[in-house]
């Protein structure tokens, strides 16, 4: 629960945020309604990828990166799609 109160502490600084959270911590972002939300289907502890999968890896940064540059209200939970 942390990770959604420091974004939202983080926004009120001016720094923008995407917090990443796995499919089944997604009630949780749902109830601390962080900024802005990816939500991947990966493991705990691997929340952007599996070890050395690099691919898959760079594919989840690059869709925060894309979600924090395009979300246009705040609260918006996105599901990872690859590619």
């Amino acid at each position: 629960m942390s990770v959604g109160h420091t974004a939202r502490v983080l926004e009120e600084a001016g720094i923008s945020t995407v917090c990443v959270f796995i499919r089944a911590f997604r009630h949780e972002a749902q109830y601390l309604k962080p900024p802005r939300t990816l939500v991947t289907p990966h493991f705990l502890g691997r929340t952007i990828g599996p070890v050395w999968d690099t691919v898959r890896q760079r594919q989840v940064v690059l869709s925060a990166l894309r979600l924090l540059e395009g979300a246009r209200e705040p609260g918006i939970i996105q599901d990872f799609s690859p590619g």
